[in-house]
């Protein structure tokens, strides 16, 4: 699976950004009001990147002791992680980057919409709020996806163990 490229949550956050500013510029104009992030979700974004975290750790564990054993030369290895749960991670922590950049999106188009208008309403701290959350979010989740990626030093060892095992046999 290939890593998740900024490009693609930079083209995310500006097609989100547009619609956060438009949207409200449109409902504004027919009578309406500017939406507001409720404070539960001002929470949740938050949250998410940090559960994103906790589950994370496992894996981060494992890979620092891997490479604490080759830097000793060490014979004896870690318990090997579940390559299932990694993966769920992986897929977790693309998706959460995803949506993230969506949120962000959003949240900075409402925030700008909020900041250039003529009044500059008490609302506007709520949005920024979402908008930092959703922010921490997207980089929390991009960070736990390059902990879930398979270094090229874990393909090497693998391969000198497999030849390390046939030097006694004869070719």
């Amino acid at each position: 699976m290939k890593q998740t490229q900024i490009m693609t949550l930079v083209a995310w956050a500006i097609s989100a950004t547009t619609a956060g500013y438009l949207l409200p510029q449109i409902l504004i104009n027919n009578g309406g009001s500017i939406p507001i992030s409720p404070w539960s979700i001002v929470i949740t974004l938050p949250l998410i990147a940090i559960a994103l975290v906790v589950m994370a750790i496992p894996i981060y564990r494992y890979r620092r002791a891997i490479l604490e054993i080759a830097k000793t030369k060490s014979l004896t290895r870690p318990k090997r992680l579940n390559p299932f749960y990694a993966v769920r991670v992986l897929l977790l922590a693309k998706s959460i980057a995803i949506s993230g950049s969506i949120f962000t999106g959003w949240h900075l188009g409402v925030v700008w919409l909020q900041v250039t208008s003529p009044v500059i309403p008490s609302s506007t701290l709520q949005n920024a709020l979402a908008l930092i959350g959703s922010f921490l979010m997207t980089a929390i989740a991009l960070i736990v996806e390059r902990i879930c990626k398979i270094t090229e030093d874990s393909a090497t060892d693998s391969s000198e163990i497999e030849t390390a095992g046939n030097q006694g046999e004869p070719a």
